[in-house]
C-alpha cells in the first residue's frame, strides 16, 4: 500500500513539474500600439527585444534619447525596442496616447515601437507585464517593476533573459553585449509542431495566392492570420479544427506589393514567417 502511495506522490510531483515547465513565451501575447493597432508579438520571432516601461515626466525620461541611439545602432542586428507608457509610478505619464506619441517623436525623435499606455501595478495589469514579472508565467524569474524605465531582455525565441532596473542605461555594456551575442536560434533548425500540421506551399514571393497544405488528423485547433509588416492584422485566413481539411488558399491579388507576416497557430503553438507580395 505504501508503495502505491509513494508511486502516486511521485507521479503527481512529476505531473506538476511538467505543468510548471509548460510556460508561454513573449511571442504568445499581443498588445495595442500607441496608434491603436493590435499586433502579435510573434512577429518578432528571430529578433532580440528590449522591453521598457516609459514615462514622459520622469527623471529617467532622457533615457528616450539613449533608447533611440541604441535602436539606431543595433536595429540592423535583428534587434527591436518596444516601449510601454505607464502612469503607475509617480503619475508621470498622465496624458493620452496621442499626446504621449507626439512627445516621444517630437522631443526625442523616437522611431522604435511605442505601445498604448498600460497598467503595471493596478488590478488590470497588462498580461505582458504579468508575464514579464512572474516566474510561474515566464518560466525563468520573478522581476518586480517598481519604477519607470525598467528594462527586460527577450531572446529570439521569445524567452525571458534578464531584467534591469531604472538606473541601468539602455547603452550599458551588459545590454549591448547581449544584443551582439550569438542568436539562440542561429545554429539550430527550429522544428515546430505547427510544421507537422501546416505546410506553406506558395512560391515566395508570390502575386496570386497564399497556399497551405493541411494534415489535421488529430482535429487540432488551427488559426492562420495575415499581418502587415507593421503588425496590423489584415485577415484571418483560417480558424477551425476540420479533420478533413487538406488545403487552404488565400487570394493575395488585392494585397499591395510588400512584406507581410503570417502567424500559424496549432493548439496554442505559434510559427511565424514572412511572405513577399510582388506586383
Amino acid at each position: 500500500m505504501r508503495s502505491k502511495i509513494f508511486t502516486l506522490i511521485v507521479f503527481s510531483f512529476l505531473t506538476l513539474s511538467l505543468k510548471a515547465q509548460s510556460t508561454l513565451t513573449f511571442h504568445d501575447y499581443s498588445a495595442v500600439t500607441i496608434t491603436g493597432d493590435t499586433i502579435s508579438m510573434s512577429q518578432y520571432w528571430g529578433k532580440k527585444l528590449l522591453i521598457v516601461n516609459t514615462a514622459s515626466f520622469c527623471a529617467y525620461t532622457p533615457q528616450f534619447a539613449d533608447l533611440e541611439n541604441l535602436y539606431n545602432q543595433y536595429h540592423q542586428y535583428n534587434f527591436e525596442i518596444i516601449g510601454f507608457p505607464c502612469n503607475d509610478f509617480g503619475s508621470q505619464d498622465p496624458h493620452d496616447d496621442s499626446t504621449i506619441n507626439q512627445f516621444c517623436t517630437g522631443t526625442y525623435g523616437v522611431t522604435f515601437q511605442m505601445m498604448s499606455k498600460i497598467a503595471i501595478i493596478a488590478g488590470d495589469t497588462s498580461p505582458i507585464y504579468k508575464w514579464l514579472q512572474r516566474a510561474d508565467l515566464n518560466g525563468v524569474s520573478d522581476a518586480h517593476v517598481a519604477w519607470n524605465f525598467n528594462k527586460f531582455c527577450i531572446d529570439e525565441a521569445g524567452h525571458w533573459v534578464a531584467h534591469y532596473l531604472s538606473p541601468v542605461l539602455p547603452t550599458d555594456t551588459a545590454i549591448t553585449n547581449w544584443i551582439m551575442s550569438p542568436s539562440v536560434i542561429a545554429s539550430t533548425k527550429i522544428v515546430s509542431p505547427v510544421e507537422n500540421v501546416i505546410q506553406f506551399t506558395s512560391p515566395n514571393p508570390t502575386n496570386s495566392t497564399i497556399d497551405f497544405n493541411v494534415a489535421n488528423m488529430n482535429g487540432s485547433k488551427i488559426s492562420i492570420n495575415l499581418f502587415s509588416a507593421e503588425g496590423k492584422l489584415i485577415a484571418t485566413i483560417y480558424s477551425g479544427s476540420d479533420r478533413n481539411l487538406q488545403h487552404i488558399s488565400y487570394n493575395a491579388c488585392d494585397l499591395s506589393a510588400g512584406l507581410y507576416f503570417i502567424n500559424a497557430n496549432v493548439d496554442g503553438v505559434n510559427k511565424s514567417f514572412k511572405v513577399a507580395i510582388t506586383e
